[in-house]
């Protein structure tokens, strides 16, 4: 199977370094779980969100430990405000645009503080130009999906941004098109 996209980009590694002490972390979109399994391995408490039917998929051993459930992301059937760090990576992309913000919003309500996200920001090499799009729903750029956020109550966390955040020689951002934010719980 492919690797989780973290480790293939070769994030994995800073984002834990970034976040040392915060133990409990929610994978919002895990795809094929590979990012649980790389958490799990070094002791960190995670769970998941897949749309997929995961006990179908290399999740299946995580569905059947009930560390991963079968759900889209504007409705996460985990607690408010349960996570250190809610975490979601290459996934909110693949959402409907009438279905971003419900999902950016459960991102946010499931995270005490921290919602650390990837997103692409161009068209799927696997969407045909000229028709409408059925892998990457929503490409849309940077600040329409900071605005998203900013809707839920989060402010960029500019210093996350630029320790993760790379540029090309054009000085334009290269993927992967880092998304970190404090986010203040409508809870406190």
């Amino acid at each position: 199977r492919k690797p989780a996209y973290p480790i293939l980009k070769g994030f994995l590694h800073k984002v834990i370094e970034y976040f040392p002490s915060e133990e409990t972390w929610l994978d919002g979109g895990a795809g094929t779980c590979g990012f649980m399994e790389a958490m799990l391995s070094i002791g960190r408490k995670v769970v998941g969100v897949e749309l997929s039917d995961v006990r179908e998929t290399t999740c299946g051993p995580l569905f059947k430990q009930g560390l991963v459930k079968q759900g889209p992301l504007h409705k996460i059937p985990y607690p408010d405000g349960s996570f250190d760090v809610v975490f979601s990576s290459e996934v909110l992309e693949h959402v409907p645009p009438h279905l971003a913000q419900a999902s950016v919003d459960e991102l946010v309500r499931c995270a005490k503080r921290t919602v650390f996200a990837t997103i692409s920001l161009r068209p799927s090499a696997l969407d045909k130009p000229g028709k409408p799009p059925k892998v990457h729903l929503t490409v849309r750029p940077r600040e329409w999906w900071e605005a998203k956020f900013a809707n839920a109550q989060c402010v960029k966390d500019e210093n996350a941004f630029r320790v993760f955040q790379q540029y090309g020689p054009d000085g334009k951002e290269i993927s992967p098109h880092f998304f970190p934010f404090t986010c203040h719980s409508k809870l406190s």
